[in-house]
């Protein structure tokens, strides 16, 4: 899908990267992937879904490894990875983890500059959700976000690996999640 870079910026209210690759990975078993391109005045987007399986977890990791190899190449300028959260059961986030590190693995391998973001920090950086409307459906809004931007999918693991891969052409991007500060009472 193409479309006009300061059509996306007057929509994003942000500044575009001109000439340049990112790939937006979102880690699971179901892996999203976005890859976007830019040169002077095009953007390109796509975008696809990766499952894996296998019999053991070390045949998982090793096809996971290569499958990024072939993506994740020297001329991607940045590789944006969503971090991981706690979940209800750590080991799905062990799992989790090592899925990101496999990816980061490979851009480290390739020279390619990487980032993380967490998936409530990634939204945040470029909208609002409604928690009303989309209660326990965030990914449904981040699909519903990439529509309102003319990109069509409805493969919510994609529309994430899109946004993170967004975030990775935004000029001046800061990855760093924003922290609340907190009164601190001094004790009399």
């Amino acid at each position: 899908m193409k479309l006009l870079i300061k059509d996306l910026e007057k929509k994003l209210n942000k500044k575009i990267k001109r000439n340049y690759t990112s790939i937006g990975i979102d880690t699971a078993t179901k892996t999203g992937i976005g890859y976007i391109s830019t040169n002077k005045t095009n953007i390109t987007i796509d975008w696809a879904l990766i499952e894996f399986s296998s019999d053991s977890i070390q045949e998982l990791y090793k096809q996971m490894y290569r499958e990024f190899g072939e993506f994740i190449d020297k001329k991607t300028n940045i590789c944006v990875v969503e971090d991981v959260f706690l979940g209800m059961n750590p080991n799905t986030t062990i799992k989790l983890a090592r899925f990101g590190g496999l990816a980061i693995a490979q851009a480290i391998n390739n020279k390619v500059s990487f980032e993380t973001i967490g998936a409530r920090s990634a939204r945040a950086k470029l909208f609002k959700i409604d928690y009303k409307k989309y209660k326990g459906r965030t990914k449904e809004a981040v699909s519903d976000y990439i529509k309102s931007l003319g990109i069509e999918i409805n493969e919510h693991n994609c529309a994430d690996g899109v946004l993170l891969a967004l975030l990775g052409i935004i000029n001046g991007m800061d990855f760093k999640p924003k922290t609340k500060k907190r009164k601190i009472q001094k004790r009399k």
